[in-house]
C-alpha cells in the first residue's frame, strides 16, 4: 500500500496556475496596478520620466509582484530572481522584496509531486523511494527539489518541474514584457527587454532536466582534479527524465550566510576568494559558466567546500572572447582607450548608427564599474554603491546606451551582475585585482 508521506509529513503547498488565460489575467491584475502608481506620480505620457519617481511607484506595488511571481512560477518567478540577484539593480526595497523569491517561494502541492514523479519515472513514489519528504527543501523557478532515501541507503535530492510551465513559457514572458515596461523598474528600456530575452533563455535551457544531468556530470568532471573543494551533486543513473532529476544530496548553507556566520574575518575572505577564482577559471580557461547565479544555487558545506547547484543553464564561450575580456582589462589598468576602443569594436560592442564616446567619457565610465579591479588591493563590495553614479552618468551622457554589448556575451554579464549581487552581501574583502592578473598571465596576455 503506497505510504501517505503528504499526511505524515503535512502538505503547505499549493496548485501552480497552468492555465495561459488564467496566468495573464495575474500578470494583467499587477500591470494594473502598476499603471495607477505611475499615473499617481505623474510619471505616464513623458518623454524623460524621473528614473527614481519611477522606481518608488514600483516599489509601492513590490509585495504584490513578488506574491504573483511566487504564485506562477515560470518566466514570471525567473524574472524576479534575476532582479533581486543585484541590489543595486533595483530600488533596494523593491529589491529585498523580490528577494523572497529564493527564500519563500510557496512549493507546490505534494499530490502534484507526486503525480509528476509517477508519469516522469513511470513507477509508483513509493517504488522509486524509501522515504520522500514531502515538504520542499527548495523552491525555484521552474521545479522545487525535495529530500529523499533510495533502497540502497544514498541521500538524494529530488528536483522535480512545475506541470505546464514549459508550455507557458512564451506567453509569459510576452505578459511580463509589457508589465516591466509600463512599471520601469529598470534604468532603461533596453535592459527590461534584455531581462526577457534572458529568462526566455534560461527557462528554455533549464526546461529539460535530462540535459541538466549532463552538465551535472560534465562539471563534475571538469572539477574532480584541481578543485577538490568545489561540491557538485551527482546525477542518479536511470533515475533522470525530461522533468524529474534525482541526484546526490548535498549538506550546506546559503553561501552568504555561511560565511557572515565565520568569526573569523581571514577564513571569510579566503572563501570569498575561492568563489571569485573559480568563475574566474570556469570562462576564461575552460570557456564556459554556470549562468544562473542567484544566491539560492550557492552552498557552504559543512567542511567549508562550496556547493554549486541548479545547473540547468549552462552556456559555453568563444576562447577569443574571453581572452579579448583580459585584454580589455589590461588596456584599462594601462588606460589606453584607443586599444580598449579597438577591442570593444572587435567583440562586437555598440551599434551602428553610435558616435563612439571620447577617452574621457569612456574612462569615466569604466572607472565606476570597474572599480573593484583597479587597484591591486582588497576589495569590500558591500561597500560598494555604483547605481546612483550610473544613471547620473548616462543621463549626461545618453549616447553612451548605443554601446550595447554583443548577444553572446548577455549571460556573461548576468553572471557579472550575479556576483557582485552575493559579494554584495558578504562581509568579506577580494583582491579581483590579483586574481585578474593571475588569470591574464596563465593566458599569455600579461
Amino acid at each position: 500500500m503506497p505510504k501517505d508521506w503528504a499526511a505524515l509529513g503535512g502538505d503547505k503547498g499549493k496548485k501552480v496556475e497552468t492555465g495561459r488565460i488564467g496566468r495573464a489575467l495575474k500578470l494583467g491584475r499587477v500591470a494594473a496596478r502598476f499603471t495607477g502608481s505611475m499615473l499617481k506620480a505623474g510619471l505616464t505620457g513623458k518623454k524623460d520620466p524621473d528614473l527614481e519617481l519611477m522606481a518608488e511607484a514600483a516599489v509601492a506595488n513590490a509585495h504584490r509582484l513578488a506574491d504573483v511571481m511566487g504564485e506562477m512560477k515560470g518566466a514570471a518567478m525567473k524574472v524576479g530572481q534575476m532582479l533581486s540577484a543585484d541590489p543595486e539593480l533595483v530600488d533596494p526595497a523593491f529589491a529585498e522584496k523580490l528577494a523572497t523569491l529564493q527564500r519563500e517561494a510557496p512549493p507546490m502541492d505534494f499530490e502534484t509531486v507526486a503525480a509528476q514523479i509517477e508519469r516522469w519515472l513511470d513507477r509508483p513514489i513509493d517504488a522509486v523511494f524509501r522515504h520522500f519528504d514531502p515538504e520542499p527543501i527548495g523552491a525555484a523557478s521552474i521545479g522545487q527539489v525535495h529530500r529523499a532515501t533510495l533502497f540502497d541507503g544514498r541521500e538524494v535530492a529530488v528536483k522535480i518541474q512545475y506541470p505546464g510551465i514549459a508550455d507557458s513559457i512564451e506567453s509569459d514572458l510576452r505578459n511580463m514584457a509589457s508589465m516591466l515596461k509600463v512599471g520601469r523598474v529598470f534604468v532603461t528600456k533596453e535592459r527590461a527587454d534584455g531581462f526577457v530575452a534572458e529568462a526566455r533563455d534560461a527557462i528554455l535551457a533549464e526546461a529539460d532536466y535530462r540535459r541538466e544531468g549532463q552538465n551535472l556530470a560534465r562539471f563534475r568532471a571538469m572539477l574532480a582534479d584541481d578543485w577538490p573543494d568545489v561540491r557538485i551533486p551527482e546525477p542518479v543513473p536511470g533515475l533522470t527524465a525530461e522533468q524529474v532529476l534525482v541526484m546526490g544530496f548535498c549538506e550546506g548553507d546559503k553561501l552568504d550566510e555561511a560565511i557572515n556566520a565565520i568569526d573569523d574575518p581571514a577564513r571569510r575572505d579566503a572563501i570569498a576568494h575561492r568563489f571569485v577564482e573559480l568563475f574566474v577559471h570556469l570562462f576564461h580557461e575552460r570557456h564556459t559558466l554556470h549562468a544562473d547565479p542567484h544566491p539560492g544555487n550557492f552552498m557552504l558545506a559543512p567542511d567549508e567546500a562550496i556547493v554549486l547547484l541548479d545547473f540547468g543553464c549552462i552556456r559555453d564561450f568563444d576562447e577569443a572572447l574571453a581572452d579579448d575580456v583580459l585584454r580589455m582589462l589590461v588596456a584599462f589598468w594601462d588606460d589606453d582607450m584607443t586599444r580598449l576602443k579597438a577591442l570593444l569594436k572587435r567583440t562586437g560592442f555598440g551599434r551602428d548608427d553610435m558616435v563612439w564616446p571620447e577617452d574621457d567619457v569612456l574612462r569615466e565610465y569604466l572607472g565606476m564599474i570597474l572599480e573593484p579591479l583597479a587597484a591591486d588591493a582588497p576589495f569590500r563590495f558591500a561597500d560598494f554603491k555604483v547605481a546612483a553614479r550610473i544613471r547620473a552618468f548616462f543621463r549626461r551622457n545618453i549616447g553612451f546606451l548605443k554601446l550595447v554589448p554583443p548577444p553572446e556575451t548577455l549571460l556573461y554579464f548576468r553572471v557579472l551582475g550575479g556576483m557582485k549581487g552575493m559579494l554584495t552581501r558578504i562581509d568579506a574583502a577580494v583582491n579581483l585585482r590579483a586574481i585578474a592578473e593571475d588569470c591574464c598571465r596563465r593566458r599569455g596576455i600579461l
